[in-house]
């Protein structure tokens, strides 16, 4: 599977990221820091996983969820925020699911079987 990840604070990108390229099912990681990077890729390139941080500077991830199912439909939405008062508005954007951070590979992974069955 291939799969995006963005969060505006570099060090989390670098963390979050590590974690994810342990989890076996997702082949190909793209990390990005801007909203518009990411947007640019997901209109070039087919996706099948979107990690997105809640809260990034120049917009929040609900926002930019919007975007991404518009580009791509059937990508599917994970939301990775370090807080859980988002969860409820993250699910009235069809995420099909919430991590809190920091994110371990068990967790992605339980998570993937979950929606992907």
């Amino acid at each position: 599977m291939k799969a995006v990840f963005i969060d505006d604070d570099e060090l989390s990108l670098e963390m979050e990221a590590a974690a994810l390229r342990n989890v076996e099912i997702i082949e190909e990681l793209h990390p990005f820091q801007t909203p518009e990077a990411l947007l640019e890729f997901m209109s070039k390139e087919k996706v099948d996983l979107a990690f997105l941080d809640i809260m990034l500077d120049d917009t929040d991830g609900i926002s930019l969820a919007m975007e991404v199912k518009r580009l791509q439909p059937h990508c599917k939405i994970i939301f990775v925020s370090a807080s859980s008062e988002y969860a409820l508005e993250a699910f009235q954007v069809y995420a099909s699911g919430y991590l809190l951070k920091p994110v371990t590979p068990d967790e992605v992974e339980t998570l993937l079987m979950n929606i992907l069955q």
